[in-house]
């Protein structure tokens, strides 16, 4: 009897944490410089609470020394596996610049099975939804609130919101159709029916196409599989066209034609050079970290062949706004089929099964499925990693093969449940210091260099910090005409740009040779920088 008590505790605090996280945590918003992964807060605070959720998850293993499993699981952790061969490829010479990549995924996997641990009941699985629906009204309220500063919350990216409304669209037509319970549930009701309408209303506004799709084809899906017609599925799509018609009459702006033309180009250039790149190294690919690099010289290359391709000027490509084709093309054949394993398991789990409601689920999942292969939402934003992975986790613990494999050394697991937390606390909560002073440096106009000091973990920011060190010295080298700094600077800057070809750094690289005295290797930086960034501008001193 007390085994049960303890147990019920534990999924109950696994429940209160995803709930903080939903509830409060994830929208906490905080000045930053703009980037992805951990360069945003919001992400660095995120993978704080998603660590004590899978510390939470080993730490139910050690307890009832059982581990739970899925056909599934085992699929994807032979896909990971496969992703992590390239690391061994000759061509890994900036493999490093994808390690925090690697660490996400498995962040992502360690807590898909810590929620197989607990053997939430559908029930229970149903609250985590209200919950996550409860964050998406949230959101929205905020968007209109005073109190935060919208282009720095974890929806500031239209099409990240877009999706993360969506989904939020899906979660809550599922409910209507298969949660029973909701009939007699007064604040679950409200929740259900007011969501529609204010989704639609604010993607409406988003303008965003991602979001027209995935709504769409999302809520055909639930509805076509779903189990029952009846008048609040009625009462579900008058709100969502109602929500879309007051969006309609109270729109004051539209996104310009020309932006959405150059975004459309832009996207279909990328593509194309892509894949390119992948028929020119489909065996081992381009190498993990490179793609940066890469894809500016075929770029450039491509650009001088033929005036015609599409201007992309002096924006950083670090990825091709497709999860696949990003894989693919830096690691090649064997990532691709690592992929294809996790997905091709998940599909044979909905074929096997012939339940209308498996598919029905996809619904939910297909606002971030698409997304993922028009965008990069989940480096930009950790909650839709985290929704992603719990609707997998959702359908699998239904509809999946399940297995108990008994643990021994149940007390080294313990250890793993408390060191986990700990180690990712303590790493992020130095990062978010990282990003707090760095952020500071830069609007307060790069005038207190003592602020760098004080950075105590620079590794999450290693490139942009080792860029501010290194452009502090250059300046001090210029002022004093200190040829041993400028040389030092030379020297840094020709291996930076091997992996990061960015357009600030030939300009500095260029009057850093010309304070050196070497005008004639200024101006041939001068010249291939303009190659590589045709119809960039210039950066003026």
């Amino acid at each position: 009897m007390m085994k049960k008590i303890l147990d019920l505790g534990i999924k109950k605090t696994f429940f209160y944490i995803f709930s903080i996280y939903f509830l409060f945590g994830m929208h906490i918003s905080l000045d930053h410089i703009g980037g992805y992964g951990l360069y945003l807060p919001f992400n660095i605070i995120g993978w704080i609470f998603v660590s004590f959720l899978i510390g939470m998850g080993f730490y139910q293993i050690s307890r009832s020394e059982t581990l739970f499993i899925t056909q599934l699981q085992i699929y994807c952790l032979i896909g990971f596996a496969l992703l992590l061969i390239p690391f061994c490829y000759p061509n890994n010479f900036h493999a490093n610049l994808a390690l925090m990549r690697i660490l996400g995924l498995l962040g992502g996997l360690l807590l898909y099975f810590s929620f197989s641990q607990f053997q939430f009941s559908k029930e229970e699985n149903n609250r985590f939804l209200y919950v996550i629906l409860g964050s998406v009204l949230i959101q929205i309220l905020l968007k209109y609130s005073f109190f935060v500063q919208p282009q720095f919350s974890a929806m500031a990216q239209n099409n990240i919101f877009a999706t993360f409304l969506s989904t939020g669209a899906g979660i809550s037509l599922f409910l209507l159709l298969h949660d029973d319970h909701s009939i007699h549930n007064t604040l679950k009701r409200i929740l259900i029916f007011c969501i529609p309408l204010f989704i639609s209303f604010q993607i409406y506004h988003l303008q965003s196409r991602t979001g027209y799709l995935s709504l769409i084809v999302g809520s055909i899906f639930l509805m076509f599989f779903g189990n029952r017609r009846n008048k609040s599925l009625l009462v579900w799509f008058g709100l969502i066209l109602t929500g879309l018609l007051l969006g309609a009459i109270t729109k004051n702006n539209t996104r310009p034609t020309q932006a959405i033309q150059y975004s459309k180009n832009t996207r279909i250039v990328t593509y194309q050079l892509t894949y390119e790149m992948i028929k020119n190294n489909p065996i081992f690919g381009i190498g993990y970290g490179n793609f940066l690099s890469a894809f500016r010289y075929h770029y450039a290359k491509r650009k001088s062949e033929d005036s015609s391709l599409q201007t992309i000027g002096n924006s950083n490509m670090d990825h091709p706004h497709n999860e696949i084709l990003f894989w693919t093309v830096e690691g090649g054949v064997l990532p691709l089929i690592g992929l294809l394993i996790m997905a091709g398991g998940f599909l044979n789990m909905i074929w096997r099964v012939k339940q209308k409601k498996a598919w029905a689920m996809l619904g939910i999942l297909f606002p971030i499925l698409l997304h993922t292969q028009l965008e990069l939402p989940f480096y930009i934003s950790l909650v839709h990693w985290v929704i992603f992975i719990f609707i997998i986790y959702m359908i699998d613990s239904e509809f999946g093969n399940h297995f108990e494999i008994k643990v021994r050394f149940s007390s080294i697991i313990c250890v793993f449940s408390l060191a986990i937390p700990v180690i990712i606390s303590v790493y992020m909560a130095t990062t978010l210091q990282t990003a707090s002073v760095i952020t500071q440096f830069e609007r307060t106009g790069y005038k207190d260099p003592s602020l760098l000091v004080s950075i105590n973990n620079p590794h999450a920011w290693q490139k942009k910090y080792e860029t501010l060190i290194m452009k502090l010295n250059l300046n001090i080298a210029k002022k004093t005409k200190n040829k041993v700094k400028l040389n030092d600077y030379i020297n840094w800057a020709e291996r930076y740009i091997d992996h990061s070809p960015y357009l600030f750094i030939y300009y500095d690289l260029a009057t850093a040779y010309e304070a050196f005295g070497n005008g004639e290797k200024a101006w041939e930086i001068y010249r291939y920088a303009k190659y590589l960034y045709p119809g960039a501008k210039w950066r003026e001193e």
